[in-house]
């Protein structure tokens, strides 16, 4: 039969109290009726959680399952898909359990459906007092509104009166929701929009921002927090930065460390943009905002974001925080997505060994990658540039300009500034590459002095470095 990897995918996911109660899921009568998915699950218990591919033979199980039977492909076929889909119908049952809000509320509306008004006043009352010990989060206000809506429902047929008390909590539990989740959306195709040059319809944006800003909602933390953050991204206003600072510390014991997590981004996110219009005193501050979110345990199960393990990397490097670079990577780089594990890795060894000077090291590296098929061809031809520079190697470099160039100009998908940026560290390379071949030290001063009275640019400090090389040898014959 082919390889059904996914099953065993599955399975290996699970941690081992989990995959132990996969196991009581399964020999559950109420969930699994079929004996042969029991055996299946006692033949593959003591191989979790390596499961080699090798033990997970179907020739192998058939034998355990079905013992003194002849295999059969489509059998095991069969009960592969079987237990894939117990261990799928496992993850919905489990997770239902595990959101203790969203499972009374199920068990409360059954309450209601059943006319048993007793249990359901009752259990209202619990559910009341769960949502005052919880975090804030966006599903807590979603089930705050579902609870309002429910009880609704409830004393339409019982109580007339409490039910017209309780519409407004109805609407101002759906605005609460709303207004933190639209915030939220705001945030995230705002970004996206910059960083792939798209034109997304924030819906309500201008109706949204003018309602929160002609109300009082400082007593809601995710309308304040993700306000703040909106602003800030939005504006780059330095007073939005000290307002989510200090909201930050007002909420912080009553937000989600999710919540906590994405204040910490957007902080840095901030840093990285004052760092680029050349403030460099916040490449600390994002260093520092990155061992927060380490120390406080804060990065979101599964896969970390590429861009913040790149960014991480680069700002570290470049601060010569080398020894944290390789504990960061030892630590994190598992936890990769593995379709760009690879790359992402590659690229922030390149970085490291680039800052290090190590530049033979860094293009090693780089070359393990096939550029073209990368999403981070710019990232990789940026720092290519900058290492044939340093070894010397002149034809490579110009050969690298000229497909760069081109590259540049077919790529629809890349930010227009994002384009700007790499044409013109194309330029400023090509320059300084013509100045040292002539030893033109004069040319070098001028280019020197636009470079510093103009923009900042990934690489500034780089460039000058170059600069003042091919000045100080002119200087000296």
């Amino acid at each position: 039969m082919e390889k059904t990897p996914q099953l065993f995918e599955v399975l290996r996911s699970m941690g081992k109290e989990e995959f132990r109660e996969f196991g009581k899921f399964v020999h559950s009568p109420y969930f699994n009726s079929r004996s042969e998915a029991i055996r299946l699950y006692e033949a593959v218990r003591k191989l979790h959680p390596k499961m080699s591919s090798k033990e997970l033979s179907p020739e192998k199980l058939f034998r355990k399952v079905y013992p003194g039977k002849k295999y059969n492909d489509a059998t095991m076929r069969k009960l592969f898909s079987l237990m894939l889909n117990l261990a799928v119908n496992f993850f919905a049952v489990s997770g239902s359990r595990s959101g203790e809000i969203d499972y009374n509320l199920k068990m409360l509306d059954k309450l209601r459906e059943k006319n048993l008004g007793g249990l359901f006043e009752k259990y209202s009352k619990v559910i009341e007092g769960q949502f005052s010990n919880l975090p804030q989060t966006f599903s807590l206000y979603e089930a705050k509104f579902h609870f309002t809506t429910l009880k609704n429902g409830y004393y339409l047929h019982t109580n007339e009166g409490e039910m017209v008390k309780g519409f407004q909590n109805e609407i101002d539990s759906f605005m609460q929701y709303f207004l933190s989740v639209m915030l939220l959306l705001y945030i995230r195709l705002s970004e996206w929009s910059r960083a792939r040059n798209v034109k997304f319809d924030l819906k309500f944006y201008n109706e949204v921002l003018s309602h929160i800003e002609n109300s009082d909602y400082s007593a809601d933390p995710l309308i304040s927090l993700y306000h703040s953050m909106l602003m800030l991204l939005n504006t780059g206003e330095e007073k939005y930065f000290f307002e989510l600072q200090e909201r930050r510390k007002r909420y912080e014991k009553s937000i989600s460390a999710m919540d906590d997590y994405n204040i910490a981004v957007t902080m840095m996110q901030y840093c990285y943009k004052k760092v680029q219009q050349g403030n460099q005193a916040f490449r600390r501050q994002q260093f520092d905002v990155v061992n927060v979110i380490l120390e406080k345990d804060l990065l979101p199960p599964g896969n970390i974001e590429p861009y913040f393990f790149i960014n991480s990397i680069r700002n570290a490097s470049i601060l010569g925080e080398f020894a944290w670079c390789e504990n960061f990577i030892d630590n994190y780089s598992s936890r990769l997505n593995k379709d760009k594990q690879k790359e992402t890795l590659s690229f922030s060894l390149a970085l490291t060994e680039l800052y290090r000077g190590n530049y033979s090291k860094a293009l090693g590296h780089i070359a393990t990658i096939n550029i073209e098929r990368s999403t981070l061809k710019a990232e990789f031809k940026n720092i290519q540039l900058m290492i044939y520079y340093e070894l010397g190697y002149s034809d490579e470099l110009f050969s690298l300009i000229d497909t760069y160039k081109h590259f540049l100009s077919r790529d629809k998908d890349a930010a227009e500034v994002t384009k700007a940026a790499s044409n013109d560290l194309i330029r400023l390379v090509s320059k300084t590459l013509k100045f040292k071949s002539e030893n033109d030290g004069e040319s070098a001063e001028i280019l020197k002095a636009e470079i510093q009275s103009g923009h900042y640019f990934y690489f500034k400090e780089w460039i000058i470095a170059k600069l003042d090389e091919i000045i100080n040898k002119k200087s000296r014959h």
